[in-house]
């Protein structure tokens, strides 16, 4: 079981390394060199909030899928 900090505990830098936006940096980055399906995942893990995989996920916590 993962203990969850509030967000206040977050720092500036971690929030913004956390963000949606650069997992779909990140993503498009591993797409753009592998060219193999790329998955963003919701974890509800406020220091990873979201995880890139090229493993094959499905539910709800896919966030955003890349295919080709």
């Amino acid at each position: 079981m993962v203990t969850l900090m509030p967000l206040e505990g977050i720092s500036r830098k971690r929030r913004i390394l956390c963000s949606r936006e650069n997992a779909l940096r990140v993503a498009a980055r591993l797409f753009d060199i592998h060219m193999q399906p790329v998955s963003i995942v919701r974890t509800g893990d406020p220091f990873q909030p979201y995880r890139i995989t090229t493993a094959p996920v499905r539910g709800d916590q896919v966030e955003l899928e890349m295919v080709s």
